[in-house]
């Protein structure tokens, strides 16, 4: 029942992102994509069922595997503009495991994490593609999302399955896979070309800032306040960053641009 949940809970958080994509933005949609929307049921799962040392363990690695993921990212982006969305993502994922044995080495102390994490996050958002405004999307068939929402779905469950059974690393990374980020990528791509994937993603490495001080606050206040408050207040957190990130304007872009003016004609 619980790895039912989850994939539907994916499933939902993809039709959230894809929507908030039309709606919204990319740069919107990257930001909702990095949320900890999987990651802390998941911790609080584990904490009910493994113990609260395990779920610690397991957030410590989502905070290692942030540096995972913003390689992903980036491998993604840089390799959209080359080839289709298939080989895009081959890319993504093997920069993502080639940072997989640092992120485990990592995943042994919250400092190493955290200073791996937000390194790798700093580093890929000034390697993204610079790709100037973002552009209008084609219009989006309903069926296509909803087909990358079961996908995405259907991923999550098969990973909870095997997750609490290779120790909390794995359980953390389990948790924090590109499982939303990655289908909605390649529907961007699909849709409105690189250049559209390169904005969502570039919108998803900003939030990563936030997901990392996720699992950092939970780390920090769960053995003093307990699973479900220190979920709480590491929510807050991750909310408040990737909200300050969205109002800080794109890079490259100027203030004066993003201001209508008030003069009148």
């Amino acid at each position: 029942m619980d790895e039912l949940f989850k994939g539907l809970l994916t499933a939902g958080t993809v039709v959230l992102v894809m929507a908030a994509a039309r709606h919204g933005g990319r740069r919107v949609a990257g930001l909702v994509a990095a949320l900890p929307t999987i990651t802390a049921p998941t911790l609080a799962w584990l904490a009910h069922d493994e113990g609260m040392a395990f779920a610690i363990s397991a957030a410590i690695g989502s905070v290692a595997a942030c540096a995972m993921l913003a390689v992903f990212a980036l491998g993604y982006a840089r390799a959209a503009r080359y080839g289709g969305g298939a080989i895009a993502l081959v890319c993504g994922l093997g920069g993502a495991v080639a940072m997989a044995l640092p992120a485990k080495a990592a995943s042994a102390d919250l400092s190493a994490a955290l200073m791996l994490a937000l390194g790798s996050c700093a580093i890929t958002f000034v390697a993204m593609p610079r790709l100037g405004a973002e552009i209008v999307s084609r219009q989006r068939a309903r069926c296509s999302m909803w087909l990358v929402a079961a996908m995405a779905g259907g991923l999550t469950a098969i990973a909870t399955l095997i997750g609490p059974a290779m120790g909390g690393f794995a359980a953390g990374l389990l948790s924090s896979l590109p499982l939303i980020t990655g289908p909605v990528a390649m529907a961007e791509h699909a849709n409105g070309g690189h250049r559209a994937a390169a904005h969502f993603l570039r919108g998803y490495v900003g939030g990563l800032f936030g997901k990392a001080a996720f699992g950092t606050v939970f780390v920090l206040l769960a053995p003093r306040t307990g699973a479900i408050a220190a979920l709480t207040l590491a929510c807050a957190c991750a909310c408040l960053l990737s909200t300050v990130r969205l109002r800080l304007p794109p890079p490259g872009a100027s203030p004066w641009t993003l201001r209508p003016s008030r003069r009148t004609e």
